[in-house]
Order: structure tokens, then C-alpha cells, then sequence
């Protein structure tokens, strides 16, 4: 055998016995887990808010929530009804028909698109369109009220008890807030004591007299008052006497916007502290310090529509040392 011909072995065994060596296999990727505890509040004719617990989140994070209804007995596919990136608060979910079955269920997306299991169903049962009254409508709306009315349900007047105004839970945990009860032949109220430029959200719930196991929720509305012009900051912040152990401060009095001023409220140390001055006529004030300390201090005015002023100009002071 020559020796070229003896490299040329040893040349194919060493390519042989030293390729490449196998790829490793990659790491499995978890879907996301699947929503627990779903549950519904306010069912209506054509709506419900419907809440469930956040997933356990898999290889990515959970991007989106993705709500499914289904009707029994169908063979339509199911219906995605919405998608959302919040849990454990009341989404409403609406377009339902009046009277009808439904099994809802939730599932998460990951940000790659991979989609966990579904949660388990809940059934409800929408409610006959003649029981439920209609939506608050909004009239006459200012900075601070608002006129709010709705339609009857369409049955015997003497079927009904009154009305409850509520400002439905956001979570389950929060506590059902009535703003107004009416009897049963009024069907408008006036609220007052609203925010200036704020949205509210409300439903009007039908009490029966007949023993109709749970109340009739409408569908839900809404109202945004009216934005008002706030106070202005106050002016010439100083600090007037300065000891090791306090300190006073007085400021300019602001211009009112909408509304008089209500009071001024003094922060220390960027809002940690806040001190709140018992009226408007009062633009001076004295606090602890502590010698050595540094603070930096500002004023806002808020007015009687609870709407605040921009700061002041901040003022730095040190305590002197004792």
C-alpha cells in the first residue's frame, strides 16, 4: 500500500471522527397557564361584566386576554367577544342578544403569539329585553352635575319597587356605590358634587315587588362633565422665620379659575408631607423641622370643586444646626 494512499484513510477517518457535532435541542416554550375564577356581575338584556384572575405566565409575557362566547347547542364556531389586557377587573362585554344562553370563556396570548388553554366556562343567561330599562342617558351637564335619566322597563307600573343610580364595582372586591334611588314613576335624577372634567359610568338596576329573584340591570352609560379653568399657583413662597426646630411660610394668595378657593395645601419634601391649611384666608404656615436637615417645600390651592392649582415655585431652606 503507498503512502499517498495511507494519507488519504487517515485524511477520511480524522472528517469522519471530528465533523460537526449534533445540534443541542432548544428549550420547550410554555404557553401561558389558563385564567382562573371567572365570574359576572350586571347582567342585562345584551351585556354583562365578566372578571377573572390573571394567568400564570409561561416562556413570554402575556400580552392580551381573549374573550370567547358560544352558544350552546350551536354549531357555529366560537365568537371572539373581546380581547383585553386587564384581569381581575369587571370588562363589560356587550352585543348579547335578550334571552339567550351563553358559556364564556377567557384565554391568554403570550407576545409571541402562542395561545394558553381556555379557563373554565361560565354560563349565563341574558335577561328578556321587557324587564330591563334602558341605559342612563345625560342631559343638562356642567362642571359639577349632571341630569341623568332612563327609560322604563315595559311592564306594570306596579311591578316596580324604585330605582337604584349605581356606579358599578371596577373589581370584585370594591364596593357597589349608589348615587341616587328614585321610586318607581321617576326616572331622572340630578347629580351633584361631580368632578370638573371627569368620566362616571353608571347603570340604573329596577327593584320589583314581585319577587323576581335579582333586579334588572340596563346597560351601562356614561357622562363626562364639563373641564373647568383651576386656580392659579400661588406666588412668593418665602420663608419668613426659620429656627432649629421650625420653620413659618407665607405665599401670595392665587386666582381662582371656575371656582373660589377652598384651601392650600403645603408639601414637604417632595409630597411626602402634606399639610393642609383649615381655609383660604390662611397663606401662612409654621411646621417642625429638624436642625441641619434640608427641605424643599411647595404650596398648591385647590378650590371648591376639589380641582388643584399648579405648584408653587419650591423653596430650599436647611435648619440651622443648634
Amino acid at each position: 500500500m503507498g503512502l499517498r494512499h495511507l494519507l488519504g484513510v487517515a485524511l477520511a477517518f480524522t472528517l469522519v471522527t471530528t465533523g460537526p457535532a449534533p445540534a443541542q435541542a432548544s428549550a420547550p416554550v410554555t404557553p401561558p397557564g389558563a385564567p382562573l375564577s371567572v365570574g359576572t356581575q350586571y347582567l342585562s338584556a345584551t351585556t354583562v361584566d365578566l372578571s377573572w384572575m390573571s394567568a400564570a405566565t409561561g416562556t413570554n409575557p402575556i400580552a392580551v386576554y381573549e374573550v370567547y362566547a358560544r352558544r350552546p347547542g350551536w354549531t357555529y364556531p366560537d365568537r371572539l367577544v373581546t380581547t383585553t389586557t386587564n384581569a381581575w377587573v369587571f370588562v363589560p362585554i356587550g352585543g348579547l342578544r335578550p334571552a339567550t344562553t351563553y358559556e364564556m370563556y377567557v384565554r391568554a396570548r403570550d407576545t409571541s403569539g402562542l395561545t394558553g388553554p381556555a379557563s373554565a366556562p361560565v354560563t349565563i343567561t341574558t335577561l328578556p329585553s321587557e324587564i330591563v330599562p334602558g341605559p342612563p342617558v345625560t342631559t343638562q351637564v356642567t362642571a359639577t352635575t349632571a341630569t341623568i335619566s332612563w327609560r322604563p322597563p315595559a311592564v306594570a307600573i306596579d311591578r316596580i319597587a324604585g330605582y337604584d343610580l349605581i356606579v358599578p364595582p371596577a373589581t370584585p372586591t370594591q364596593p357597589i356605590q349608589i348615587r341616587a334611588s328614585t321610586g318607581p314613576s321617576t326616572t331622572s335624577v340630578q347629580l351633584t358634587g361631580l368632578r370638573p372634567g371627569t368620566t362616571y359610568t353608571f347603570i340604573v338596576v329596577v327593584r320589583y315587588t314581585d319577587g323576581t329573584p335579582r333586579s334588572a340591570p340596563s346597560a351601562r352609560g356614561t357622562v363626562t362633565t364639563v373641564p373647568s379653568v383651576p386656580p392659579s399657583p400661588p406666588s412668593d413662597l418665602t420663608v419668613t422665620t426659620l429656627t432649629p426646630t421650625s420653620v413659618t411660610l407665607s405665599w401670595t394668595a392665587s386666582t381662582p379659575g371656575d371656582f373660589p378657593i377652598s384651601r392650600y395645601f403645603t408639601y414637604v419634601n417632595g409630597g411626602a408631607l402634606g399639610i393642609s391649611n383649615p381655609g383660604p384666608d390662611l397663606r401662612t404656615i409654621t411646621f417642625a423641622v429638624y436642625p441641619g436637615n434640608t427641605y424643599e417645600v411647595y404650596v398648591r390651592a385647590v378650590d371648591q370643586a376639589g380641582i388643584y392649582s399648579a405648584p408653587s415655585e419650591t423653596v430650599t431652606f436647611t435648619a440651622p444646626s443648634q
